[in-house]
């Protein structure tokens, strides 16, 4: 009888009204879940019965009530609020923050982007999981590699040396040439008008102070002005260095110094000459290769203490001996014709003296380096521009460090410079040095402008920050600022159906498709604001008038339960 099917319609509609409040209420309760996604319900009608044809063949059909039809994610974006937190997001746009559960290895995604870093510096959010990213090459600076878990552990700065360095100095023009005679020492003012310092790292990261000695030495054949600098380090920087003790720092090249011995040759054997070849090395740095070689011979460098090198021989059971001074110097020849000197094995040169035993057709080596070196000049035009630099490389031999080579720059000097095209078509402007970026002379003051250098010291993670495309930037103690991760977002195919499991996560479900994991800012990705939180997209306004209109709907059912019972009473009181 169709009366008893009214009843089960009308118990059909006060069901699914009622899970539409529960839908409805779960809305405003996360009203203020961070990065929680509002549901709507779908109603739909129940297979409707048929009861009868009509005389043209159309069906007469008789709903059987409601049921929930579905259960939608509203994805709209939710408002974005600021926080003071560096390791918060917000995704501007589609895409979730792909989680992983470390327990489990399951993945998971969200919108809500609080996240913390652990005791191990793992970047996770409030149950653990970890924020999956991709990391940063240090070389290209893009990200690279398989997403895997952001983590910040055992990260540090590696020290770099310090490779070069550009001067921005103003020379006085008005400064008085020194006397004639004089001879630059840079410890002593009075040879030298100027002096500025830069700190220069070496390979671990340690500082020295180096300073530059400027000297007016007079103009040349066109009217130009003529300065010499030196560069030097405190001698106690320098592999043998005393401290205290400025020493200037250069390049050259030796030629080689032949030691004849006491005794004749024996015939067939040696040539009785011990020759010792010096490669061409940098000031600062260890003039190697002293080279010694006979038949069944031995040799022997050794200093006797009284300012004399003595070498030994025993060739075929024949000695000899021959020395040479201790003090005495060597000619180098710099690239520019500068005559300079150095000291073998000496115990008051920056270098480590060592003894030479050489065997039959063998070869040793025994240290000396380059102790001074002549001045280099920067050139001055009659506007005060820099019109010629010569500024070789500096080499540094570290004490209880590795070498390193410096270069050093003046300025570009004037007509000097690349060409950029600007514009094809009427074929660009030539952009030259004006001899006035850094160093430049004027009536005035001396001055030191700007003094930079690259390189650095060693440091450790001090601070994260993060920009809208996701990259994570570690900044360190010693000011270094590197690319680490970059965040990982992914897309679903509909993420309108995924599995909702709690504490703001979602899970792929059969409906959602397979997610793709991508950068933000690409492939249909949204970017990243950091220091905000996406918040709640619940439209409160709409949700009440939602409890309104399902309110109705409750009443109305109930209504058609109601009025169904009154037409069965009806139906018994027919029988009495």
């Amino acid at each position: 009888m169709g009366i008893y099917n009214a009843l089960y319609i009308g118990a059909s509609g006060l069901s699914s009204f009622g899970e539409a409040v529960r839908v409805v209420g779960d809305n405003i309760s996360n009203v203020n879940s961070l990065g929680f996604k509002s549901q709507n319900v779908n109603f739909s009608d129940v297979l409707s019965q048929t009861v009868g044809v009509s005389r043209s063949n159309i069906a007469n059909q008789v709903g059987n009530g409601v049921r929930i039809g579905s259960i939608t994610r509203d994805a709209a974006q939710g408002s974005l609020q600021n926080t003071t937190s560096p390791t918060d997001m917000a995704i501007n746009g589609n895409g979730l923050f792909a989680m992983r559960d470390p327990a489990t290895g399951q993945l998971s995604y969200t919108r809500a982007g609080a996240f913390i870093l652990d005791k191990d510096f793992n970047l996770i959010d409030a149950q653990g999981n970890v924020v999956q990213g991709f990391p940063v090459d240090q070389v290209t600076n893009t990200a690279s590699g398989n997403v895997g878990d952001i983590t910040f552990a055992n990260l540090a700065a590696q020290a770099q040396a310090t490779t070069a360095v550009t001067a921005a100095v103003t020379l006085d023009s008005n400064a008085t040439v020194l006397a004639t005679g004089t001879v630059f020492d840079p410890n002593n003012p009075a040879t030298f008008h100027y002096k500025t310092e830069v700190n220069v790292f070496d390979s671990l990261g340690q500082t020295h102070a180096t300073s530059l000695q400027y000297t007016k030495v007079g103009q040349d054949s066109a009217g130009n002005t003529v300065w010499d600098w030196h560069a030097s380090v405190d001698g106690g920087d320098l592999a043998g260095g005393t401290a205290g003790v400025a020493t200037p720092i250069g390049g050259g090249s030796a030629a080689a110094s032949t030691i004849t011995p006491a005794v004749a040759a024996v015939a067939d054997t040696t040539s009785g000459a011990f020759t010792v070849a010096s490669t061409a090395a940098a000031a600062g740095t260890a003039v190697t290769n002293f080279q010694a070689s006979a038949v069944g011979a031995t040799y022997s460098i050794a200093s006797d203490g009284a300012g004399l090198i003595t070498v030994t021989s025993s060739v075929a059971g024949v000695s000899g001996t021959g020395t040479f001074a201790a003090g005495g110097t060597q000619a180098i020849t710099l690239s520019d014709g500068t005559i300079v000197s150095v000291n073998y094995g000496a115990t008051d040169v920056v270098g480590t003296a060592g003894t030479l035993a050489a065997s039959t057709g063998g070869t040793a080596a025994v240290a000396a380096v380059v102790a001074a070196v002549g001045p280099q000049s920067i050139v001055f035009g009659p506007n005060g521009e820099l019109v010629q630099e010569n500024s070789p490389a500096l080499t540094f031999n570290w004490s209880g460090a590795a070498p390193s080579t410096v270069s050093l720059d003046f300025g570009n000097a004037a007509g000097q410079g690349t060409l950029y095209p600007v514009n094809l078509a009427d074929g660009g402007q030539g952009v030259t040095g004006t001899g006035l970026e850094a160093t430049v002379q004027v009536a005035g003051s001396f001055a030191t402008r700007q003094m930079t250098r690259d390189g650095f010291a060693s440091g450790f993670l001090d601070k994260l920050e993060t920009d809208s495309s996701g990259k994570i930037f570690g900044v360190f103690t010693n000011g270094q600022r590197r690319g680490l991760y970059q965040v990982a977002l992914a897309n679903f195919p509909n993420d309108a159906v995924l599995n909702h499991i709690g504490n703001n996560l979602l899970q792929e479900s059969i409906a959602s498709g397979t997610p793709v994991l991508g950068l933000p800012g690409a492939g249909g990705m949204g970017t990243i604001s950091p220091f905000a939180l996406e918040q709640s997209n619940v439209d409160l306004a709409a949700e009440f008038v939602k409890l309104i209109i399902i309110q109705r709907g409750y009443e109305a059912n109930s209504k058609t339960i109601l009025t169904t019972d009154q037409m069965l009473s009806s139906l018994m009181q027919v029988k009495r």
